[in-house]
């Protein structure tokens, strides 16, 4: 469900706004974010179209762009989430966060891409 809310909230323009708050809700607070209900309530906490995003999730277009995305990133050899290619180095989990802010690459250290 999560997944798919990413797929529907990047052609909403909301994907960062979205993804930070799934990260928070789920790692942070935590909150079992498999629960419709409780998803429903954290897009809602977050200030996001909650109920635009809950009917996106269940069209074949966002399932059949997930599974596309998901073929693509298990290829370069992801295996789980977070995971970052900064690069062309992967970073995995969200205990390396740190690590990837650091990295000489990184977006904002001035080497970025």
């Amino acid at each position: 469900m999560a997944m798919r809310g990413a797929v529907a909230a990047s052609g909403l323009d909301c994907f960062a706004a979205y993804v930070d708050a799934v990260f928070r809700h789920m790692w942070a607070e935590p909150k079992k974010m498999d629960n419709p209900a409780v998803y429903r309530h954290a897009l809602l906490q977050s200030g996001l179209g909650a109920d635009r995003i809950l009917a996106l999730i269940q069209t074949a277009e966002v399932k059949q762009t997930l599974m596309e995305s998901t073929e693509r990133s298990v290829a370069r050899g992801t295996f789980g989430s977070p995971t970052f290619f900064i690069g062309g180095e992967m970073w995995f989990g969200k205990d390396r966060l740190r690590d990837v802010e650091d990295a000489p690459s990184a977006p904002g250290n001035g080497h970025g891409r």
